[in-house]
Formats: C-alpha cells, sequence, structure tokens
C-alpha cells in the first residue's frame, strides 16, 4: 500500500492554519515597522512556524501494520537503566534486542489497546493505551538508555504501582478486555534494598510474559550522557578501574514471573518470539498478518528541541527587556 509523501492529522487543521496566518502576519508586519527589532520578530516567526507546524503534525509514511480485530489491553515494561546497554545481544545493545521484540508484539496484537511504560531510577508511562501500533513502535525504536549522570541505581520493580494504577484504571473503562503484560528488561537491581512484590498486581493480570535480554558472560557499556557529540566511552568500574560489565540476572527475572503469573522466556538474537506471542493474541481475536495498513511515522516531536531553545531565548530577552524597563523606572524615581 502506498500513500502520499507528507500528511498532517490536525485536529482542527482550518483553525490551526488560520491562526497561523494570522500570527504570520503580525510577525511579516513587526519585521517591516520594527527594524531596530528584526532579530527578536525573526525569533517570533520561527516560534509560530515551529509551533504550527507541530500542530498540524505532519507524517510520512512508516512501513505497513497488520489489521486485526483483537480486544485486550497490553501492558509493555521497558527497562531503560544504564545496563541495557550491554552489549551483549550478539554485538549490538540488548536494547535493540527489546526494541525489535517490542515491534513484533505490536504485530502481533494489532488492533489492541497497546500502553508502554519505561523504568530505569523512576517509572514513565510513555504511552497511554493506544491502538495506534505505529506509534507504540516509534517510541520505543527511540527510547534510549538512562542518562549516567542522572543515575540513582536501578530497582527492577520500580515501575510495580505505575503497572497497577494503569491495569486498575482500564479495567474499571473496559472490564470485559484481557489484561496482558509484557515485562521486558535483564533483572540486574542496583537500587538499595529488595525490590517490592509484583503478587499484589497478579490478580489483575490475565497472561504475559517476563523476557529476558543478556548473558552470563555479560557486556561492557557505553555510558549514556548529555553531549552526543563526543565519543562515547564506556561505564567503568571504580572497585577495578576497568570497564564496567552488566550480567543478566534471570533469578530475580523468573522471580518476577512467577509473582505476576506468567512465563519467563530468555531472548536471543536467533530466537524468533512470534511462535511465543501468536497463541496469546489469538485466544483475544484474530490477528491476519497478510492483510495489512499503511503506518504513519509523525514528525512533529523533530520540532521540539528547536522550539523549545526558542522560548528559552524569547523568556531570556523578555527577562533583559523588564530588568532594563525596571531600572529606568527606578533612575527617574531617583
Amino acid at each position: 500500500m502506498t500513500g502520499a509523501p507528507l500528511s498532517f492529522e490536525a485536529e482542527l487543521p482550518w483553525l490551526v492554519a488560520a491562526i497561523g496566518v494570522v500570527l504570520l502576519g503580525l510577525c511579516a508586519w513587526q519585521l517591516v515597522a520594527q527594524r531596530g527589532r528584526r532579530l527578536a520578530w525573526a525569533r517570533r516567526t520561527a516560534l509560530v512556524v515551529l509551533a504550527v507546524a507541530m500542530a498540524m503534525r505532519p507524517a510520512v509514511p512508516g512501513g505497513e501494520v497488520p489489521t486485526a480485530s483483537i480486544q485486550a489491553r497490553v501492558f509493555i515494561m521497558v527497562d531503560t537503566s544504564q545496563s541495557i546497554a550491554a552489549e551483549d545481544w550478539g554485538s549490538e545493545p540488548r536494547l535493540a534486542g527489546v526494541q525489535e521484540d517490542v515491534v513484533e508484539i505490536a504485530r502481533a496484537f494489532a488492533g489492541a489497546d497497546l500502553s508502554v511504560i519505561s523504568f530505569d531510577s523512576q517509572a514513565v508511562l510513555r504511552v497511554p493505551l493506544t491502538d495506534d501500533g505505529s506509534a507504540v513502535i516509534e517510541m520505543v525504536r527511540s527510547l534510549r538508555p538512562e542518562i549516567a549522570q542522572r543515575s540513582r541505581g536501578t530497582s527492577v520493580a520500580v515501575a510495580r504501582d505505575l503497572l497497577r494504577t494503569e491495569l486498575e484504571r482500564s479495567e474499571a473503562a473496559d472490564p470485559a478486555s484481557p489484561a496482558i503484560v509484557f515485562y521486558l528488561g535483564d533483572g540486574e537491581h542496583t537500587a538499595e534494598g529488595q525490590p517490592e512484590s509484583f503478587g499484589d498486581v497478579a490478580g489483575l493480570v490475565d497472561r504475559g510474559l517476563v523476557l529476558g535480554y543478556g548473558t552470563a558472560q555479560g557486556g561492557r557499556m557505553q555510558a549514556s550522557g548529555f553531549d552526543t557529540g563526543q565519543e562515547p566511552g564506556y561505564v567503568q568500574d571504580p572497585s577495578t578501574g576497568g570497564d564496567a560489565v552488566s550480567r543478566i540476572d534471570e533469578g530475580r527475572l523468573r522471580a518476577i514471573a512467577e509473582q505476576l503469573g506468567v512465563s519467563y522466556l530468555h531472548r536471543e538474537p536467533a530466537l524468533p518470539i512470534a511462535d511465543a506471542l501468536q497463541p496469546m493474541a489469538e485466544a483475544d481475536g484474530e490477528a491476519d498478518l497478510d492483510r495489512t495498513e499503511e503506518a504513519r511515522l509523525e514528525l512533529a516531536w523533530l520540532f521540539g528541541a528547536p522550539l523549545a531553545l526558542l522560548l528559552g531565548w524569547e523568556a531570556l530577552s523578555l527577562a533583559r527587556s523588564l530588568r532594563a524597563t525596571r531600572g529606568g523606572f527606578q533612575g527617574r524615581g531617583a
């Protein structure tokens, strides 16, 4: 299936366009009228253009996803701690395997409501329940390990309370649909104390899988940081002075699976996961992988960083103007 190279999915496109035209007209007028402040009005023009572009929700075709009639609530929990960067998924980081498997989960449960929770030193609801599988896939593909400088240690159960909240909320809204939970991680627990049990969540879960990534030999971890322009280094082990090595903790992963009342599956690059997913998906409907529809890859997020920078610049300029104005008033009062 093919489509237009670029499409827009704004909720009220004509309203967005009308507001954009008015604001751009104002900016153009000020650019001509206030020649001494052209830089400021050029900045504001760029702000308007970026804001309108985001509101229009541009997207390009992003491949095809299968159509289906599966009725289920699927919760995907993804480990984004520093250890998920360990390079023992073949020669790639574990996160590469996690991302590949999320794509397969989204394909197998096409048509179901999908949600994504990431966890490292804290748990974050990345995607509330949605039937847009392509949005889930693109979000997970953009995930990166936690910034090393921010890490305060990771509990394998840090997302338990958030998962429980989302399960209870969704069950109240749709009690007829089963809840399916996928936990994707390496079991490495670096927080102080023992992790909390998922046992009190099990009653809300109909089925699922705990998927484990990594090897007993372990792998080095490229350090995640703020400066993407620098050559990435590896996380260091202060006790040895060399590169730190992360190893899978299958004991903890099996314990989580037992607490949730689901099965545990160790993942390897050459081991397909479709065979494990298909029976679970078919229990709630039919997923015809031969019938597909075009997925959309939204591009609005690309405008977020430059928009934030311009807003920061505008705020700084406004603060300077206010200080100058206040100083002028004080000078007159003296």
